[in-house]
């Protein structure tokens, strides 16, 4: 793996985007196309077989992966203006094209009522908003609304839908992470680097698990796991995550 940016397990498997970064593949002599990597996970110690999967696309910038509604397919987000709705099972994908006035892609989720949800990083303050609706027409994609607190975030990376419908962010620079209303148009925070994130700087990854109502957060060399405390969502004291463990 050259560079990988991203983890999802779904079926049994590992899958990794590797988006073979310029710098690198220009430093090593790396010619290879991009690729998705599928990594089974075994049942008991032995090999483990990577496989190299989508290399036909050659440089499509494969960066983050998230599950897609109907539990058969991933959905891939690049950093061109096209997406991926990809079944890795039959090893069949459909292209989806991305508004055009769209800068930098990071994390694309379909939410459980089968809308989707973007976040994406801003070229300068002129930009549409950085985490934003989609609704799919045909093979395209096209914004939806306009959230509120467009204004308050410095490069979103990452999301997760919660089982009542708020949404999970990452806020990179910021080393926050967010939860905001179904509507987009409030949110609070519910961790800061340096308070209750132990230090930790430059949120980039987050993973929901439902039952015991964790929260993983990947930061840059490190990774912490967090309770939810539901029941205390919406007071002041940024204490809805509390620490379970970090690495």
């Amino acid at each position: 793996m050259t560079n990988p940016s991203d983890l999802l397990v779904f079926n049994d498997c590992l899958y990794i985007p590797d988006d073979m970064n310029p710098r690198k593949s220009h430093l090593f002599g790396i010619s290879d196309p991009h690729r998705i990597w599928k990594v089974p996970i075994p049942d008991s110690a032995g090999d483990v077989r990577p496989r190299k999967m989508l290399t036909s696309l050659g440089k499509w910038w494969p960066w983050s992966l998230s599950r897609m509604t109907d539990g058969k397919r991933i959905l891939i987000t690049t950093t061109t203006l096209k997406a991926y709705f990809w079944n890795p099972e039959e090893d069949r994908h459909e292209t989806v094209t991305l508004p055009s006035d769209l800068h930098s892609a990071q994390h694309i989720i379909q939410l459980s009522d089968h809308s989707y949800l973007i976040c994406h990083s801003s070229q300068d303050s002129s930009h549409l908003q950085k985490v934003c609706r989609l609704v799919l027409e045909g093979s395209a994609m096209s914004f939806l609304e306009n959230p509120s607190c467009k204004d308050d975030l410095y490069q979103p990376e990452h999301l997760a839908e919660l089982p009542d419908g708020k949404i999970l962010v990452v806020d990179y620079y910021n080393n926050r992470v967010l939860v905001t209303a179904k509507d987009l148009k409030s949110y609070e925070v519910l961790l800061i680097s340096g308070r209750n994130g132990n230090g930790k700087k430059r949120p980039c990854r987050i993973a929901y698990i439902t039952r015991p109502s964790w929260v993983v957060v990947a930061f840059h060399h490190s990774v912490g796991v967090y309770s939810l405390n539901t029941d205390r969502m919406g007071e002041e004291d940024d204490c809805n995550l509390q620490s379970i463990c970090s690495q």
